[in-house]
């Protein structure tokens, strides 16, 4: 049976808080609570003042959300704001963050989300895509939903660019796969990569994480990206 994600993938995910354009309402949370929260769950991506700069910020090569972009931030509710925090990629894949609601009580989140809106400030004009543009481009262009998915469960260990050089693959007995390589991307398909893993765990030599069960639905778009890494059709 394929198990839950493991630990370190939820190191390579950062919070980052995407959906559709909406009105900021007000939440009414405790903003000192918020601010304990998030010193405590969510620098490490985030940063101190929200601007995506944390240590881990960039694990995972997808930038982390920054949450003190006015621009971007007055096009979400807090609604939806708490929703993103609570349910993370569980319900909204391309996230690439946990959701908190097993960790943290609705009133907790809340005030996060009070907190958050007290980072706001007015950079100008938004020149990134907004949060309904990306959510739009992660569900209609199977090449992004492939580069989320890479970075997201396999370039820990091989590679942002794919030359086996993740942060996991220094503690492995052997070097990942270098997916960057024409040739070893060229013989890569939906079905080499299931039975590579099928074959793996049956042998008992299975080195590659053991993911959850809807991987498998992932893996032909994160074929599909890999093979853009090597410049390979």
């Amino acid at each position: 049976m394929i198990r839950a994600t493991t630990a370190i993938a939820w190191m390579l995910t950062p919070l980052v808080i995407i959906m559709t354009p909406a009105a900021t309402e007000a939440t009414g949370g405790d903003v000192a609570a918020g601010k304990a929260v998030y010193e405590r769950l969510c620098t490490y991506c985030h940063g101190p003042k929200g601007e995506g700069d944390g240590p881990a910020g960039s694990l995972s090569g997808v930038p982390t959300g920054d949450l003190s972009n006015k621009a971007y931030m007055s096009q979400l509710s807090d609604q939806e704001i708490h929703d993103r925090i609570a349910w993370g990629e569980e319900r909204f894949p391309y996230l690439q963050m946990p959701g908190w609601r097993a960790n943290l009580s609705d009133e907790e989140i809340w005030n996060v989300v009070a907190y958050i809106r007290t980072l706001e400030v007015d950079k100008g004009p938004l020149t990134t895509p907004s949060p309904k543009e990306r959510e739009k481009r992660f569900r209609s262009d199977p090449l992004e939903r492939g580069r989320i998915y890479y970075l997201r469960y396999c370039s820990g260990c091989h590679g942002k660019t794919g030359n086996g050089d993740g942060e996991g693959a220094r503690n492995l007995p052997h070097p990942p796969a270098r997916l960057s390589d024409p040739k070893v991307a060229a013989r890569l398909s939906v079905e080499s990569v299931k039975h590579y893993l099928i074959e793996q765990e049956r042998r008992g030599e299975r080195e590659m994480p053991v993911f959850e069960d809807t991987f498998q639905d992932k893996i032909g778009d994160i074929v599909l990206y890999i093979k853009t890494l090597a410049n390979t059709k």
